[in-house]
C-alpha cells in the first residue's frame, strides 16, 4: 500500500487528481487530502506517506515552506510540485527543497502519472536497498530482534536463500523475480545470492534460463536469525554440481542444474579432515613433490566418507584453502604473478570443468609455492626443522629457546635467521599459528572463549583476547558470531 497526500486549496483539483491516480495506477493507494500546507505537514508527520503532490500557492503555509519543513523530517516523502505560475523562481525553489518533479497547471495527465510512477519506483528501490543493507548487516554479525524486523521482511510462508553461479547471473535472475518480494544479499562478478519467498522457488525452477547456471537452494526457514546459515547451505548445495546425482561420485563433467541442501545428515566433527589438511601444509614447507601429491590425494579422498557428508567436507576444504592457506603464505603469493593467477583460479571453483581439474589447480599452486619456499631456505635447513616442530607443538607451552635448543642452534643466531628466512620474528609466527587455530575453534562454535584460549596455546585469556583483536580487528566473541556455522 502506497500512501499519498494531495495538498491543494481547491477541492475540485484535489478530487480530480485523486480520480486520475485511482483510475490509472494498478497499485493499492491510500490517499489523504489537505487544503493547506499546515494540514499537509501534519498528515505527513502522522501518516508518513511515500509521496506528496502539492500546490505552490496555498493559505496558511505555501508549498515552498511546506517542502522546507518536510525536508527536515527523518522520513520525508517524495514531492511533486504543481503550479499555475510559469515562473522559474518557483521551480528553482522547489528543486532546491527536494522536489522530484515540477508540473505546470493545468495538469497533463500523462506527465502526472509518469512523475508519480517514477517517484514510487524511486521509493521502492530505496526501501529495497535499506532492507538489503539491514539483512547484510545482520549477516556480518549484528544482532537481530524480532520486534525491530521491518514488516516487509516477515515472510509468511517461509523463505529460501538461493545462490547462483554463471555469467551475468544477477542481471538475468533479478528481472525474473520482480513480481516477488526478494532481496539480494550477496553479489559478485559471476555469482549472487537472493532471499526469496517460498512461492518464488517453483517459478525459478521452471524458468528455462536457469539451466545455464549452477543454482544452490537452502532449506526452507521462517527465522531470519538463521540467515547466515542459510546462505552457507545454499553455497554447499552448489557443490553438488561436481558429483553424480545418484552415486555421489565425482562427475567427469560439472553440471549446470538446481541443487538442494540435504538435511539428512551433517558433519559435526572435521578433526580428521583438519589433520589431513595440516599434513598437506607440512609438505608445502618441505619440498617433496611425490609426498605433496600424496597428501593432496589423501585430503580429497572421499572413498570412506558417507555420501551425505561429502559436500560439506568439500566445502570445509575449500574454505580452509581459500582462507587459511592463502593467509599463511600471503607474502609469497603477493610477490609472484603465477601464484596470484592460481589463487584466483582456486577461488573461482566453478570455473573448473570438473573437481579433478580444480584439485589440479591446488596441486600446481602447492608445488610451485613449495619450490619457492625451498629456494629461500636451502641455506638454513634448521629453519625448516624448526617450522615443522612449531607446527606440531604450537598449542603446547613452547617458546623460541625451546625450539632453538631442539634444532641445536645458538638462540641469538636462530632469532636473526628465523626472521630473515620466514619474514616475521619467531614470536609473531608462533602467535599467528595460535590465532589461526583459535579462529578454527571459534568457527566450530561449541567452545567458550577461555577453552579456545587454552586449546590454541595461549596460557593467559586476557593476552589471548588482546592478541586476537590486534590480529583480526574483532573480539573472539565477535569472530564466533560472524563466522560460526553452528
Amino acid at each position: 500500500m502506497i500512501s499519498v497526500v494531495i495538498a491543494d486549496d481547491e477541492k475540485l483539483i484535489r478530487a480530480g487528481l485523486k480520480k486520475i491516480l485511482i483510475d490509472s495506477l494498478d497499485i493499492p493507494l491510500n490517499i489523504f487530502e489537505a487544503k493547506n500546507g499546515e494540514e499537509a505537514l501534519e498528515l505527513c508527520k502522522s501518516e508518513q506517506p511515500e509521496l506528496i503532490i502539492t500546490d505552490i500557492r496555498m493559505p496558511k503555509m505555501d508549498g515552498i515552506e511546506l517542502m522546507h519543513n518536510l525536508s527536515i523530517l527523518e522520513n520525508h516523502p517524495s514531492i511533486i510540485v504543481l503550479s499555475g505560475f510559469d515562473d522559474f523562481s518557483y521551480a528553482k525553489d522547489a528543486i532546491q527543497n527536494g522536489a522530484s518533479s515540477y508540473i505546470l497547471k493545468p495538469v497533463d495527465k500523462k506527465e502526472l502519472l509518469n512523475s508519480v510512477r517514477a517517484a514510487i519506483s524511486s521509493f521502492e528501490k530505496e526501501e529495497k536497498r535499506k532492507n538489503e543493507d539491514y539483512l547484510k548487516s545482520f549477516i556480518s554479525g549484528s544482532d537481530i530482534a524480532n520486534d525491530v524486523i521491518p514488516d516487509v521482511l516477515n515472510f509468511q510462508k517461509g523463505f529460501y536463500c538461493v545462490s547462483f553461479y554463471g555469467a551475468k547471473c544477477f542481471e538475468i535472475v533479478e528481472p525474473m523475480l520482480l513480481s516477488f518480494q526478494f532481496y539480494c544479499v550477496e553479489r559478485m562478478k559471476n555469482s549472487c545470492c537472493f532471499v526469496i519467498p517460498n512461492e518464488a522457488l517453483s517459478f525459478i525452477q521452471n524458468d528455462i534460463t536457469i539451466s545455464t547456471f549452477i543454482v544452490g537452494v537452502s532449506s526452507l526457514e521462517n527465522n531470519l536469525g538463521l540467515l547466515k546459515q542459510m546462505i552457507y547451505k545454499s553455497k554447499v548445495a552448489m557443490l553438488n554440481a561436481f558429483f553424480d546425482k545418484i552415486t555421489k561420485e565425482i562427475s567427469v563433467q560439472k553440471n549446470n542444474d538446481v541443487f538442494y541442501y540435504s538435511e539428512i545428515k551433517h558433519v559435526e566433527d572435521f578433526s580428521n579432515i583438519e589433520k589431513k589438511y595440516e599434513k598437506y601444509i607440512a609438505r608445502i614447507d618441505i619440498y617433496d613433490v611425490d609426498l605433496l601429491q600424496t597428501k593432496i590425494k589423501e585430503l580429497f579422498d572421499f572413498s570412506n566418507v558417507e555420501s551425505e557428508s561429502i559436500i560439506e567436507i568439500l566445502d570445509y576444504i575449500y574454505r580452509k584453502i581459500t582462507i587459511d592457506l592463502f593467509s599463511r603464505y600471503k607474502t609469497y603469493i603477493e610477490s609472484d604473478m603465477y601464484l596470484l593467477i592460481k589463487q584466483v583460479m582456486i577461488i573461482n571453483i566453478y570455473h573448473a570443468n570438473n573437481l579433478q581439474e580444480w584439485i589440479g589447480y591446488i596441486f600446481d599452486f602447492s608445488i610451485y609455492l613449495s619450490n619457492i619456499i625451498k629456494k629461500s631456505k636451502t641455506e638454513y635447513p634448521y629453519i625448516v626443522q624448526a617450522i615443522e616442530y612449531v607446527k606440531k607443538h604450537y598449542t603446547q607451552n613452547i617458546n623460541m629457546a625451546i625450539v632453538a635448543n631442539y634444532v641445536s642452534i645458538n638462540y641469538t643466531w636462530f632469532s636473526e635467521k628465523f626472521k630473515e628466512q620466514v619474514g616475521v620474528n619467531f614470536n609473531d609466527y608462533l602467535k599467528k599459528l595460535r590465532i589461526e587455530e583459535a579462529k578454527r575453534l571459534l568457527e566450530i562454535g561449541c567452545y567458550k572463549v577461555y577453552e579456545v584460549s587454552s586449546k590454541s596455546g595461549f596460557s593467559d585469556v586476557k593476552y589471548f583476547m588482546k592478541s586476537f583483536r590486534e590480529n583480526t580487528g574483532m573480539s573472539p566473541t565477535e569472530w564466533k558470531k560472524k563466522f560460526s556455522i553452528n
